[in-house]
């Protein structure tokens, strides 16, 4: 009976450690971060050629963005550290050309939200 008892103590402390270290900053326990940031994709007619815009759930800040399609890729490097407000339409100046109507685009966010909590996500746009 010692010895059982003996056996249990130390899991229970354990259970008890790992409820009381519980992550609250929406990082997951791999770190994985805060899915709940998504963005709303558009296109517009810019000078020479087609821009993406981006509306985001929530305020964020974007350090990256990766937009693809059928084989071509580009990425993005935001160091402004600009929080960009929710649902608001966003830009930026960099302009494609060669978009035509079905073409699929791909786009991954990375950054923070206005808690600093790290996100990533990812969205798409068929354009029309």
């Amino acid at each position: 009976m010692k010895k059982t008892l003996l056996l249990f103590i130390p899991v229970l402390l354990l259970a008890v450690f790992i409820t009381a270290c519980s992550n609250n900053d929406a990082t997951g326990l791999l770190g994985v971060g805060n899915n709940n940031v998504t963005f709303t994709m558009g296109a517009q007619q810019s000078t020479n050629g087609v821009q993406f815009t981006w509306t985001p759930s929530v305020s964020v800040r974007v350090s990256k963005m990766i937009l693809s399609t059928n084989g071509f890729s580009d990425t993005i490097t935001d160091n402004s550290n600009q929080l960009y407000t929710a649902n608001q339409v966003w830009v930026y100046p960099n302009e494609y050309t060669g978009v035509t109507t079905g073409q699929q685009w791909q786009f991954g966010f990375t950054g923070t939200d206005s808690l600093n909590q790290s996100y990533s996500s990812t969205a798409s746009l068929t354009i029309p």
